[in-house]
């Protein structure tokens, strides 16, 4: 049942005088908002006023509910991103939005929820493509190149954490192995073996193979953003980041893999897509360049990290083929289970033959994203 806008003012203003210290006299602004019992997280701005112990106090405030039966990645959850967000608000080692608070009770707005700092700024959009419109493809050539290597050199930040002292402990899934590389394995393994359901699937079944028969060893236990995209970040208009968000994707591992995976959605988003990167873009090599200045140290191991973060892609993407059946989208028999563009950059990189990318393929596309039809639907 829909809670009016009414009705979700009172209750959220009680909830941020009993919940947010030092806030007295909260008052929220109308608001044009019906709250429903959808499947995936809703999110929503609320003009606030309060007074706390520097006098009254107005600001804009960002709210997001998430359903508990929605997992896009195993072990994902509103509590993770909070915790998350908390943290690193707290720390001030890389700009994420201010922390409010967070509710798990979903008696309070019929789903668990966070709140948090609205923070200006816009990210680079993947509807439409980036690279095709929009204010990125606006900018110069050199304003581009900046506004990338302030991305990079942003995330490269949490390289610096230590997630023992610095109170990342929540991280830690003992289930899935030893804090670092081998539980990051691990909770794809588990992942793995939950959405499987004994079918063949030839490029991911070779990957799981691959990522432990090549296991690298000795390699740093960090923090991870996990979801390292430009739609993940606010840009200010001179292309400076305002803040990172969407930390649902939080693990522990080397600060490697948020940089494949920086890279993969580049090459996705490019070359995968069938749309020309902008000029002024960093290359593979400019971007690992601006990562390794920023850390202070050489990347190691990319080529078997890009194998990882495609994976786990894949896994994405398994997932999101069920869901789509589920609701009468496509069949059951779909191909494209097993011949998509993850499964082909996988394919790529383990040096197997390129799945056919034919019209069960954009079917399924067609529910996600845009994508470009092309007459050879493998290059």
């Amino acid at each position: 049942m829909a809670m009016a806008s009414d009705e979700v003012r009172a209750r959220l203003r009680d909830w941020l005088e009993s919940n947010v210290n030092g806030w007295r006299n909260v008052n929220l602004r109308p608001m044009e908002i019906s709250l429903g019992s959808g499947f995936s997280a809703e999110t929503f701005f609320v003009d606030v006023d309060y007074n706390d112990a520097d006098g009254a106090q107005s600001r804009t405030l960002v709210v997001r509910r998430q359903p508990t039966d929605f997992e896009v990645v195993l072990g994902s959850s509103l509590a993770l991103q909070g915790n998350m967000m908390a943290s690193l608000d707290r720390l001030q080692v890389t700009p994420v939005p201010e922390w409010v608070g967070i509710e798990l009770d979903p008696d309070v707005l019929d789903m668990p929820f966070l709140v948090m700092g609205r923070v200006d700024g816009q990210p680079a959009t993947q509807r439409p493509n980036y690279n095709s419109s929009g204010w990125v493809a606006d900018m110069s050539p050199a304003e581009r190149n900046r506004t990338w290597q302030n991305a990079v050199q942003a995330f490269a930040q949490m390289s610096k954490i230590d997630w023992q002292k610095d109170g990342f402990g929540f991280l830690a899934n003992a289930d899935w192995g030893t804090p670092g590389l081998d539980q990051y394995l691990g909770h794809l393994e588990a992942w793995y073996r939950g959405c499987r359901k004994d079918r063949a699937m030839r490029y991911v079944d070779a990957a799981m193979d691959y990522i432990r028969a090549h296991q690298p060893s000795g390699t740093p236990v960090n923090v991870l953003w996990g979801d390292s995209t430009p739609s993940n970040v606010m840009f200010a208009a001179d292309g400076s980041v305002n803040a990172l968000i969407d930390w649902e994707l939080a693990a522990l591992g080397p600060s490697e893999l948020d940089l494949a995976w920086w890279l993969y959605f580049d090459d996705l988003f490019s070359r995968r897509f069938g749309v020309d990167r902008l000029e002024g873009l960093p290359t593979r090599d400019e971007t690992i360049a601006i990562w390794e200045t920023a850390v202070g140290r050489k990347a190691e191991h990319l080529d078997y990290y890009d194998v990882v973060v495609a994976l786990r892609m894949a896994l994405v993407v398994v997932g999101a083929f069920d869901r789509q059946v589920g609701i009468g989208n496509i069949a059951p028999d779909n191909k494209s289970l097993d011949a998509n563009l993850m499964t082909a950059y996988l394919a790529e990189r383990l040096g197997m033959d390129l799945p056919e990318l034919g019209p069960d393929f954009y079917a399924f596309m067609s529910n996600l994203t845009p994508v470009e039809k092309k007459d050879d639907a493998t290059a």
